[in-house]
């Protein structure tokens, strides 16, 4: 799973109309799969760092 994919599920479960307590859930599941990809393909998960991508993201809504 990419870190647009991983964005875009996360985006799926907050518009879900479900309680708050179900899409965390489901977002840390999200998250957790991210994290076993990145193990899967050798990703150092220590490393992972998403500062970059989260900035990118902001500056994107930020010039709508």
């Amino acid at each position: 799973m990419t870190y647009d994919e991983l964005y875009q599920h996360i985006i799926h479960y907050i518009t879900q109309p479900l309680d708050d307590n179900r899409k965390t859930c489901l977002i840390l599941g999200s998250f957790m799969e991210f994290i076993m990809d990145c193990d899967d393909a050798g990703i150092d998960v220590n490393k992972i760092d998403l500062t970059y991508f989260v900035g990118e993201k902001l500056d994107e809504l930020e010039a709508k």
